[in-house]
């Protein structure tokens, strides 16, 4: 019997090999590739392995013959084809000996392990199953790392367990929790769940990875609650395949220093704190506050018990602001209590009464820890007449000519996605060439750009069912035409529509995330 995870690549090109062992070493995978197609054959029919990924145009033996002898002793082996451009006959006959899907060349790292991981879950090989993945995922160790207020949880196999502690549930119920399908593929900063809570519209909750998901949290169905009470613990959303390891440097620990002269007491906000995602560091007095201090890696807040320090903790307030001037303090005190006044001389980040007690704490953390500055007002609001564009040209570093096209009323020169595209394509000192007007896509005209082209981007406005602002990337052909090379160079980016069918009610944050991936793929090809 085959191990579940190990994986056999197949194909003429040594780069698609070490891309493939790349990605799935990380994933956990057992990996071996052959660049021989008699050589991988042999070793196809003499081991076991849980899933082939298998070149379709290769020397010696052509990926349809390979499949043919691979049936005659393994039968039920899942194979994945990888193609340069679709071609209806190779896909027809190589479904037809039992190949369980395709992708195709340029694949990116979410698209293959996306076809990967459906591949396995319809062979069985996988279990899809939240409430299986619960008793693994639900007591993770560790601080997490965070995104703004999603935080994601690295496992030693190069899977991620992702969850957040969102803000605005202040003296709010939750009261349901919309999780991302099994298999659905996320991207850093765009939607991972939708949060309903009395009286307020949905929270959109960013995700803060780009992979392929696993496994979800069926208990946040029954119980969407936990969210709030243990957003990090029994409340995680979600079990992802990480595709894109270089984003972990978006992410930052958040780093705590309680000062606190009452070891009950801080010992009870560490644990909140900490049950909250932080990492905390907990001195009880001037001298440890000052030997913390001058470690030199200070942490990014300070939390003081104001009723535990006393007339002291002001002047505590002065040390950090001297020797820690960007550290943002927080000060903590009881109803009724006194010395507000006094602390506010100094410079302080806020005065919270009991925050722990209505959940004002996770939008506390929230502010303490966001270090992303918003994109200028003017680069998305309007100011003079709308100006449509139909496209943005660039050639990017790898001298391919890469053209995105979108859809009408979806890219504006003065505003939005389309004026930060074009903002942030000039910021990487690429060629950009825009075109003004409104796009008139038909097959015949995006199949034309394509022939002129590396690579074209359709930017379209499309319901996939999924939160606002997600996208879905597809490079498989959607025309009803003869495919060609030319229509393996198109890639389709269907951005889920905000309620007005387009864009323009996005959130900031999403529309620069939106503006950072297909900038991204733009410039990657």
């Amino acid at each position: 019997m085959a191990d579940d995870r190990k994986m056999l690549v197949v194909d003429d090109e040594e780069v698609v090999c070490q891309a493939c062992r790349r990605i799935f070493a990380r994933q956990g995978f057992e990996i071996e590739v052959n660049t021989d197609a008699r050589q991988g054959l042999a070793w196809a029919t003499e081991k076991d392995y849980s899933i082939i990924l298998l070149d379709i145009k290769m020397p010696n033996i052509d990926g349809i013959e390979f499949l043919e002898k691979l049936r005659e002793k393994k039968p039920d082996v899942p194979v994945l084809i990888i193609t340069g451009y679709p071609s209806i006959p190779n896909a027809s006959a190589a479904m037809r000996l039992g190949a369980c899907d395709y992708v195709t060349k340029p694949f990116t790292s979410e698209e293959i392990t996306w076809a990967v991981q459906r591949v396995l879950s319809t062979s069985g090989m996988l279990s899809g199953d939240g409430e299986e993945a619960e008793a693994e995922f639900a007591e993770p160790g560790g601080a997490p790392l965070f995104w703004d207020e999603s935080w994601v949880r690295m496992e030693v196999d190069g899977s991620a367990c992702v969850g957040a502690v969102p803000p605005g549930l202040r003296g709010s119920q939750v009261t349901a929790v919309r999780l991302p399908r099994i298999g659905e593929v996320l991207y850093q900063g765009l939607p991972l769940a939708g949060v309903t809570v009395s009286d307020k519209p949905m929270l959109i909750v960013p995700s803060p990875v780009s992979g392929v998901v696993v496994a979800v949290n069926q208990s946040l169905v029954q119980r969407p609650g936990l969210l709030a009470t243990d957003p990090c613990g029994e409340g995680w959303i979600a079990h992802v395949c990480t595709t894109r390891h270089e984003e972990a440097t978006n992410c930052k620990h958040r780093r705590v220093l309680l000062v606190n002269a009452d070891d009950s007491s801080a010992a009870e906000q560490t644990e909140k704190l900490a049950a909250l995602g932080c990492q905390v560091e907990r001195v009880a007095d001037r001298e440890g506050l000052l030997a913390a201090l001058a470690e030199g890696e200070n942490a990014a807040a300070v939390f003081m018990d104001a009723t535990s320090l006393g007339d002291d903790g002001p002047a505590l307030v002065e040390q950090v602001n001297r020797r820690a001037s960007r550290t943002r303090v927080v000060v903590m005190g009881a109803a009724g209590g006194v010395g507000e006044t006094a602390y506010r001389k100094h410079k302080i980040f806020y005065y919270a009464v009991e925050p722990f007690a209505d959940n004002e704490i996770a939008d506390i953390l929230a502010a303490v820890f966001q270090t992303r500055e918003a994109e200028p007002p003017e680069t998305h609001r309007r100011k003079t007449a709308p100006e449509p564009i139909s496209g943005i040209s660039i050639t990017n570093r790898n001298q391919h000519k890469v053209q995105l096209l979108a859809g009408p009323g979806l890219l504006w020169g003065n505003e939005g996605l389309g004026a930060l595209l074009a903002k942030k394509l000039l910021a990487r000192m690429l060629p950009v060439v825009v075109t003004p007007g409104e796009a008139y896509l038909t097959p015949a005209n995006i199949l034309k750009t394509a022939g002129a082209c590396d690579r074209v981007m359709v930017l379209l406005a499309r319901d996939n069912g999924l939160l606002p602002g997600s996208l879905a990337r597809n490079t498989k052909p959607e025309f009803d035409v003869d495919p060609g090379d030319a229509t393996g160079r198109v890639t389709i980016l269907a951005v889920q529509p905000d309620s007005l069918g387009g864009f323009a009610s996005l959130d900031e944050r999403t529309i620069v995330a939106l503006a950072d991936h297909v900038l991204w793929d733009m410039a990657s090809y």
